[in-house]
Order: structure tokens, then C-alpha cells, then sequence
């Protein structure tokens, strides 16, 4: 039994889609209290599983996924997979690629990708650079229209 496997368990007995959980609540079911890393680095509660992520492991194996991390206040929201029980680490979903097509009106799925991921870099550079109370007079923006073919 792996030392996060209580937390996988708690999450299998749940009915509901989700569940907002202080870290207060998942070091009692646990038995421990959480890394510090769980405090200071969000790649801890990413959805990754492999390398040295065994507690990820447990609650995508448990068919949940970590939403909504705020570990300033200490919470995190767990929701039921939509790929649950199509296995670990399979996270094809297929409407979200539908709905990401029609809102870009880019169909070629690698330049969607491709474009989703400028988008999250830029996006989460400019969060960095928020955070650290700078600006930079040249920075660019995800572009906010849908490009015509």
C-alpha cells in the first residue's frame, strides 16, 4: 500500500463529480502532513503521472483530477475524470477538441496544439510577471479573434 493510497480511496468513495478540500483535510486522511512542496510548487498537484508524481498516480488512478489550486489559502478542488475508466494517463477528450476547433477555426490539430500552447505560455508568463508587480512594454497578447481562412 502506497502512502497516498488512503486519498485515493477517500476520493473512490465519493458520489459526487467533485470536491474542494483543504490541505488541512487531506493531511488528516492521509495520516501526514503534505510535502512542502505541496505548498510551494503547483507541478505537485498536476495531473501527471510518472516520475516522482505517486500521489498524482493515486487520484488519477482513482479516476479525479486536481482542479483549482490555491495554495496560498491552502485549497484544492478535485473532479471526476471525464476519461475515467479509459485508464492512466489517457486524457483524449474529444469534445474539448471540438469545442477548441470551432472557437479558433483551426482544424489541423497540431496547429491547434500547437496555438493552445502559445496561448498557456503567454497566458502564464504574464501571470509570472504580474506576480512579481513588472511590466513589459512589448509583450503580446493572445489574440482574441478567431483567425478566417
Amino acid at each position: 500500500m502506497g502512502k497516498y493510497d488512503p486519498l485515493g480511496d477517500h476520493l473512490r468513495s465519493l458520489s459526487d463529480t467533485s470536491w474542494n478540500a483543504n490541505f488541512t483535510e487531506i493531511e488528516e486522511i492521509l495520516g501526514f502532513p503534505l510535502p512542502p512542496s505541496a505548498h510551494s510548487h503547483r507541478a505537485w498537484w498536476s495531473n501527471h503521472v510518472g516520475g516522482n508524481h505517486s500521489q498524482a498516480a493515486v487520484w488519477v488512478e482513482a479516476g479525479w483530477e486536481t482542479r483549482e489550486i490555491d495554495q496560498r489559502r491552502g485549497h484544492v478542488r478535485f473532479e471526476r475524470s471525464k476519461t475515467a475508466g479509459r485508464g492512466p494517463g489517457i486524457v483524449a477528450d474529444d469534445e474539448l477538441w471540438a469545442q477548441a476547433e470551432r472557437i479558433s477555426g483551426i482544424k489541423d490539430r497540431k496547429e491547434l496544439e500547437r496555438a493552445a500552447l502559445m496561448a498557456l505560455v503567454q497566458r502564464e508568463a504574464a501571470r509570472s510577471l504580474a506576480l512579481m508587480g513588472g511590466t513589459m512594454s512589448d509583450a503580446v497578447s493572445a489574440p482574441r479573434e478567431r483567425p478566417f481562412e
